[in-house]
């Protein structure tokens, strides 16, 4: 072989640049793939709902469960938690009050005191119901010198009760904990639910609920707008207090399962708008609680959802546009 020749060199020459060609390509290649973009990947997972971790998705999205803004996720340990429940007497009677004591309890070291973060506003949101769905109570126990929280009720009437406690220990997930409770005294015959009721009132605040299909479905997110009323009056919902953080808070209970989902109220207009994902089709009972001129006000619901196709709606209103997803 003659390394002299100038072929030699024009033939290695162009071999190099093929080799450089086909490297600077595959790198580009590399480069436009969005499973190898750490920008993408960075946004995607690291956030989440503060009070629904395992919803997660972009900066600004809202959780599907509860309507709050996705937060940064923080690194969690995997500590298990219970929530230890007592009364202040051996049995509890109907229309006496009676001091529940919570403690939340690190499984891992049961005798360490467990701090909880404050979650709109308060350590811990005490949902209690009645089984049947017909009562319905939403408290806030205080901290104590002795490291637990209390909080004071009075159960109207005798039989049994749900008690779903909601908190988040510092540095640890969100917990929900559904505990059963007895209570003596007379009791009434259980309500029995059978069709939906979306208008309620409340010391003469009424509450209607509407979506933009007129219906409620199951496994898509359902937006909802709440008009309001005073005394068969337009209310402006921008004139309402703000109450844990939010223009509205609620609670969404199944009447068979008794699964549990709370959403918040944000301004649509003059409207209130929630929404929330609803994954079992059925009658569910619905609280919604606001805060008027200092005065608090329960309003109560049922809601009929019928299997849905997964599909997001087309779009709702929100300020007077259409917003389409």
């Amino acid at each position: 072989m003659n390394y002299t020749s100038p072929f030699y060199y024009l033939k290695n020459i162009a071999k190099m640049m093929g080799i450089i060609i086909i490297a600077c390509t595959t790198a580009l290649l590399h480069s436009c793939d969005p499973s190898h973009s750490h920008n993408q990947h960075a946004h995607v997972h690291d956030y989440a709902c503060p009070m629904h971790p395992e919803v997660d998705g972009h900066p600004g999205d809202k959780c599907s469960k509860c309507g709050m803004t996705l937060e940064k996720l923080k690194e969690v340990d995997d500590t298990q938690y219970r929530m230890d429940l007592k009364a202040d007497a051996p049995i509890i009677e109907a229309g006496k009050e009676v001091s529940l004591i919570l403690k939340p309890i690190n499984l891992s070291n049961e005798s360490a005191l467990v701090p909880l973060n404050s979650i709109h506003e308060k350590k811990i949101h005490l949902v209690i119901v009645s089984e049947d769905l017909s009562q319905f109570m939403h408290v806030h126990p205080a901290y104590t010198a002795d490291g637990d929280y209390e909080v004071n009720v009075t159960f109207p009437i005798g039989g049994r009760y749900l008690l779903y406690a909601d908190y988040q220990p510092a540095g640890a997930s969100h917990q929900l904990e559904k505990q059963t409770l007895e209570v003596s005294g007379a009791g009434m015959v259980a309500t029995k639910y059978t069709s939906s009721k979306l208008s309620s009132s409340d010391a003469g605040v009424s509450l209607t609920l509407r979506t933009p299909t007129g219906n409620f479905k199951t496994n898509q997110m359902m937006h909802i707008d709440g008009v309001l009323t005073i005394d068969g009056m337009p209310l402006d919902a921008s004139k309402l207090d703000n109450y844990l953080q939010s223009k509205a808070y609620g609670i969404i209970i199944h009447t068979e399962d008794k699964s549990y989902n709370h959403v918040h109220g944000e301004l649509n207009g003059n409207l209130l708008h929630m929404h929330t994902k609803l994954s079992k089709p059925g009658l569910y009972r619905a609280w919604i609680q606001f805060m008027y001129k200092g005065q608090l006000h329960t309003t109560d619901f049922v809601i009929d959802a019928i299997p849905g196709n997964g599909t997001d709606e087309a779009h709702h209103h929100h300020d007077g546009h259409d917003h389409h997803h």
